[in-house]
């Protein structure tokens, strides 16, 4: 998925006249990658969205992708160890 945004972000034709404007849009680039991974998933990660949205400063889009990872693999174990004590 970052290798598409990449790509899409590679279509821009956005003049910038210092590095500081450089940095400013790489934010802005990662700060709308990171909103729309995460309106991509359903309502099992409200909760998870919610706090990555809350915070004051957003994690970068590697630290979001390992968040929701985790989140992901801890719903697997609470699954599993559920249908387990069904048995």
């Amino acid at each position: 998925m970052n290798g598409l945004w990449l790509e899409l972000d590679h279509y821009h034709n956005i003049k910038m006249v210092c590095s500081a404007d450089a940095a400013t849009l790489n934010q802005i680039i990662e700060r709308d990658g990171i909103i729309e991974f995460l309106a991509g998933f359903n309502s099992e990660f409200d909760q998870v969205r919610v706090q990555i949205l809350g915070w004051e400063k957003l994690p970068s889009l590697n630290e979001v992708f390992a968040i929701i990872r985790s989140e992901e693999n801890q719903m697997i174990v609470m699954l599993n160890e559920s249908t387990l004590m069904d048995l």
